[in-house]
């Protein structure tokens, strides 16, 4: 049982880094070697984001969806991960946004 319990602890103690903190990270590490400067300025950015979020889930209530389901490349399914972390939307909302722009240009 103690080496149950010793695993356990050693987990406890190890570090979680959100995917969010990661590419904050890379981001900080290219721009600056100060991380705390890159830290700020996402508080700063965070702040005009949550009245921007609120206001678009606000108008995404008004909306009605359909469920739907389709294959698509992993390649592009990591990317799309990737874009959705990156600009802090949901998947859903890049897709909209995506098929909106290309249909509106096959009109």
């Amino acid at each position: 049982m103690s080496k149950v319990n010793d695993i356990k602890n050693m987990k406890r103690q190890r570090k979680v880094v959100t995917p969010t903190q990661a590419l904050a990270e890379i981001i900080g590490e290219e721009e600056t070697t100060n991380p705390e400067i890159n830290i700020s300025s996402n508080e700063e950015n965070n702040e005009s984001t949550k009245e921007e979020k609120n206001k678009t889930i606000k108008e995404e209530n008004n909306i009605e969806r359909k469920r739907v389901s389709f294959d698509l490349r992993t390649d592009l399914h990591k990317e799309l991960k990737m874009q959705a972390l990156v600009q802090d939307k949901k998947i859903y909302i890049l897709i909209e946004e995506a098929l909106e722009k290309y249909l509106g240009e096959k009109k």
